[in-house]
Order: structure tokens, then sequence, then C-alpha cells
């Protein structure tokens, strides 16, 4: 698309040139005619004797002028490159024969040719055709009386003659410096501007891969482009004009703040200034939600690596606070009221280490070494845990699940989010059933209840988010992110009055 551009500006170039050509060789043809039909001319050119075919020769040529003026705006540009090639010969014929003809050597006629030569460097851009010009003129100075009766003529000298057979040639070698000039340009501008062709089509990309909202718009809000993440976040496939809220919301100078869209979401919007582009303006938006994800990757970030420093020095004094509140209450002289109190000294300590476990679990996360396990064999070996663990009962826990089915995980973070999954669903399900159904490549954890809210949902795989006041609110959040470690996805849905969480997996080979 942009060579077509380049060369059709470089086509408007050339035929803007012929144009001028052409309209010096109409003017040279009406001053010849003028010259030899109109006796006003004589005032300031006075010729004694014309040579007997110079009247049908000027009206001849002043035809071919006006016809080769007018197919400029009729013919193809091929075809007028064509014609005025040929007829830049028929130029220096014409122009040396009425040099002769109208003793034009003496006026300074004879000097005319020197347009036509120079012409020839726009019409041949190499230089041994553009040298074509000034030797065909050379030899018409010369050759012509030897085949025309110039008798009647003045005489012309040699030393005329050859004065003016430099001067074409000086004009010849001047063009050939402008042509070679010329092309270097040419080629410089095609390079560049493929380079910045190159680097607009790439500007492009990285825009539409943006997950930030572009828009580029006019003074007037009409936008002139919007990636695909700006179209999302509005919600539409096409944007002529910026929303009407949005500009209510960017003249309050709210460029900061968040606004929020009829889709319910909190977009953050910012308008950049351009201080050197005039009438435009750029807008960039963002889903904040995105930006308090990355806050809280960055806040767990920093607790992880606090939690890991100072984890030791916690644990050992929270040993001994369980280890003593214990002996104290298998004490036979202590009151039942102080047991009770040394028992929710020891449930309390049991919670603050569990709370550290799950944090130095998730700043500990390794790296995924996935294997190809039978997924029948883990799900009734975690059966086994469970009900070892006093979470539930044998025939309230089923499984179904083909022998056969295997699955490509990472044997422990495999362990660690069924665990999770099913304890969750046996402690805090109202009747302390869980089914786990294993269909094609998805795990379902399902046991009965009422459907959670809405705003819950949306938070549920949040750090720290809990609905129980003994959880942390890591859990849920540590199985999702080791989900995605090994190529799966945990999501949670209400389905038959269940609440399913669902692991779907091998997503890379699907």
């Amino acid at each position: 698309m942009t060579q077509l551009k380049d060369q059709e500006k470089i086509a408007q170039l050339e035929q803007r040139n012929l144009r001028y050509l052409n309209l010096f060789r109409l003017f040279a043809g009406l001053f010849f005619y003028m010259l030899v039909n109109n006796h006003w001319v004589d005032n300031f050119y006075q010729v004694d004797y014309f040579h007997p075919g110079v009247l049908w020769t000027v009206n001849i040529y002043l035809g071919l002028s006006i016809w080769v003026m007018l197919s400029t705006f009729i013919l193809t540009q091929k075809a007028v490159i064509v014609i005025s090639k040929t007829m830049l010969f028929l130029d220096l014929l014409f122009l040396i024969y009425m040099a002769y003809g109208s003793n034009g050597f003496a006026q300074g006629l004879a000097i005319l040719p020197v347009l036509p030569i120079g012409s020839a460097a726009m019409l041949y851009r190499k230089p041994v055709n553009i040298l074509m010009a000034p030797f065909s003129a050379a030899a018409l100075l010369w050759l012509m009386p030897e085949v025309i009766d110039f008798s009647a003529q003045a005489t012309v000298s040699q030393s005329s003659l050859l004065l003016h057979a430099l001067a074409y040639f000086l004009i010849a070698l001047l063009g050939i410096r402008q042509s070679v000039s010329y092309t270097s340009t040419v080629r410089l501008y095609k390079s560049q501007r493929k380079t910045i062709s190159g680097l607009e089509n790439m500007n492009q990309v990285i825009i539409e891969k943006m997950s930030q909202g572009v828009i580029v718009y006019q003074h007037d809000y009409v936008v002139l482009h919007a990636n695909q993440a700006a179209k999302n976040l509005l919600n539409s496939d096409e944007l002529f004009f910026i929303p009407d809220a949005i500009i209510e919301h960017m003249e309050k100078k709210q460029e900061s703040q968040i606004y929020h869209s009829e889709q319910g979401l909190d977009l953050y919007i910012r308008k950049a200034k351009l201080n050197t582009v005039k009438n435009f303006g750029v807008l960039f938006i963002e889903d904040s939600s995105f930006l308090k994800k990355a806050a809280q990757q960055l806040n767990l970030a920093s607790l992880g690596k606090l939690s890991s420093s100072i984890a030791h020095e916690i644990r050992n004094p929270l040993a001994a606070i369980s280890t003593a509140s214990e002996l104290l209450a298998q004490s036979e002289h202590l009151q039942d009221e102080d047991r009770q109190i040394a028992n929710i000294i020891t449930n309390q300590t049991e919670r603050a280490n569990h709370i550290i476990e799950d944090i130095l679990a998730m700043s500990r996360r390794t790296t995924a070494k996935p294997e190809q396990l039978n997924l029948f064999e883990v799900l009734k070996n975690l059966k086994k845990e469970l009900i070892a663990q006093g979470l539930g009962e044998a025939q309230k826990i089923h499984i179904v699940c083909p022998h056969d089915k295997t699955i490509h995980f990472d044997p422990k973070h495999l362990h660690q989010i069924c665990w999770n999954l099913g304890s969750n669903a046996l402690k805090h399900g109202q009747e302390k059933t869980l089914t786990i159904s294993v269909h094609n490549n998805r795990i379902d954890f399902k046991n009965p209840g009422e459907p959670l809210k809405s705003r819950t949902q949306k938070n549920l795989f949040e750090p720290f988010f809990t609905t129980h006041n003994r959880g942390t609110g890591l859990g849920l959040h540590i199985c999702r992110q080791l989900s995605h470690d090994n190529h799966a996805s945990l999501t949670y849905h209400h389905l038959n009055n269940n609440h399913v969480f669902r692991l779907e997996f091998n997503l890379d080979q699907e």
C-alpha cells in the first residue's frame, strides 16, 4: 500500500514537470508563430529574410505543441512520457532550424535548445541516455547546413557553433548531476518511507496487543483509532465517538480517578498530554481490577519475604505456648473454666501456626514438575486421608472416575489442591458430603448448598478473603496459582443446588 502511494507521488511529480516542458514548447511555438505572422514582433526582433520553409514548419510545430499539451491531461502517464521523449528531439530539430532560418544566432535563439536538453535529465534518468540530447543538437548544428540550403541567411562562424555546442553539453552535465541527485533522493525517500512504514506497522501491532485500552481522538472527540482492548472495556465493537459519560468525566479534570462504567467495571482513565501535536489526544483506559491485582501481588511478595524471615522466630514461641497450654489443660487440679481457657489458647496457637504455614507455602511456591499420574489412585488416596483426619465418613464421600484416567500434573501441587477443595467442602458444607466426579479433562468437587452472594463469588479466589472467622483466605488463592502453574484452571460454579469447584487440567495438550 505504501509502495503504491510512493509511486503515485513520483508519477504526479513527473507529470507536473512534463506539463512545464510542454508549456515551454507551447510558448516557443506561439512566439515563432507571431514572429512569422505578426509584424508587431518586428519592434524588438527584426528579421531581414526568412527561409522559405519557416512558415509551414512553425504552423506544424505549433499544432504539435498544442496536441502534446492536451495529451498530458487526456492520455496515460506512460503514453505521455513516450510522446515527450519523441518530441524532445523534434524540439531540437525545430529550434536549431529556426535559429538558422530566421538568422537567430545573432539574436540568441540558438541558445533555446538548452531547455529541452535540460529536460532530458527528467525523461532519461541514465547519464548515457541524457547525453544523446547534446550530441544530437551538436550534430544538427554542423550537419543541418549541409542538408538544407541556408545560403540566403547570415553566415554562422565555427566559433559560434562551438560555443553553442559547449553550452549544450554543459547543460547536459548539470542535468546528469541533478538526475543522479534526484535518483539518490528518491531511493533515500523510499528507504526511509519503508522504515517509517515498518515502524508504523510495529506500533500498530504493539498497540493492538496491549491489555491497556488506547484511544486516539481529535479535539472534537472523534475517534481516529481504538485498539481491541479499549473496545472490550467500553463494550463496543465500533467506536466512532468517545462516549458522553467519559467526555464528561474527562472535562471535570478527573483523568486520574475511577470511572464506573455501565457494565459494572471500574475503569481507570488517563488522558495523555501531547504538547507537540495539536488537535489530537490519546486516552488510556485500564480495568482497575488489574491494578488491584498488581498491588496485591506486590503485597503478597513483600509479605512472603517478611514471613520467611520471621516465621522461625514466631513459630518457636507459638510452639512453647501451645505445649504449655496442653500441659496445663491436663492438670488434675485445674478448674473447668481454666481448662476451657487453656483449650482456647491451644486452638488459637494452632490457628496462628496454620496462617504462618499458608503464607510460607505461598512465598515458597516451587516450580511445577508435572508427571503422568493415575487420577483414580490420587482421588482414592485423598478419600482415605479425609476419613483418617476425621473430616468425613466413607459413605458420604463419593468418587466417580474411570480407573485408567491420567493427569499431567505436579504430584505435590495436585495433592494440595485436592486436599484443600475436599476438606473445605466437608468442613463448611451443610450435609458434610462430597462428590468428586471426573469427566474428560475436568474434576468437579461438589457439595450441596445455597448459591454464594455475587460479591463473595467475585472475591472467592482473592488473597485474604474469607467468609469464616477461622480462615486465612489464602487456601483458594494458592490453589488457583498452583493450577495455573500446571496449565490448569480453577473456577467456581453453582449447578443444580451444588457448590462446584471445577479443575480443568491438561489445557496445554488441547
